[in-house]
């Protein structure tokens, strides 16, 4: 490495002095560590002079909120604004579904409905014929009885055996 010189005046060159004594760094090591940190940070030196540091973080301050202002307004509200939309085509699609099921529930009862009535109606319907057949086998029954006691009054007119007696107690 070969020797460097640079000109700077006596009150700057007191206060490298005495900043390279406060970091622990020869002069040479300091100007070399100064250059590397302007370069990586992008710091203007000359923007620092009067400046105070409090003001320099103010207006970082106002960067970031700006930055988090643009992106709230361009990511964060368009996307609650879908999450919105969303919920509301969720309620959209559950109050058709559920108009939908009870509608299918309402036909269901109603059918339901129907064939109750269909079942009651054919249920009677057997009821009334089981009565007339009834009435029919009855009728029958009464007609065979008469019958039999017309035959029993013909095999023996003066029941003389008592054949009439014994049928007409068997028959009531």
């Amino acid at each position: 490495m070969t020797k460097k010189s640079i000109i700077i005046d006596e009150k700057a060159h007191t206060e490298l002095g005495k900043l390279s004594e406060s970091l622990r760094m020869n002069l040479g090591v300091l100007i070399q560590e100064m250059i590397y940190y302007f370069k990586k940070t992008g710091i203007d030196p000359k923007d620092a002079v009067n400046k105070n540091p409090s003001l320099m973080v103010a207006a970082l301050d106002r960067r970031i909120v700006s930055f988090l202002k643009v992106q709230e307004r361009d990511i964060l509200k368009p996307l609650r604004q879908d999450v919105f939309n969303y919920q509301n085509a969720q309620k959209e699609e559950i109050s058709k579904l559920i108009i939908s099921i009870d509608k299918l529930l309402n036909q269901h009862s109603e059918r339901i409905t129907e064939i109750k009535k269909a079942h009651l109606e054919n249920l009677n319907k057997i009821n009334s014929n089981d009565g007339e057949r009834t009435k029919m086998i009855i009728s029958e029954l009464q007609k065979n009885r008469q019958a039999i006691l017309l035959i029993c009054q013909l095999l023996d007119e003066k029941n003389k055996s008592g054949t009439m007696g014994k049928i007409k107690s068997l028959f009531s």
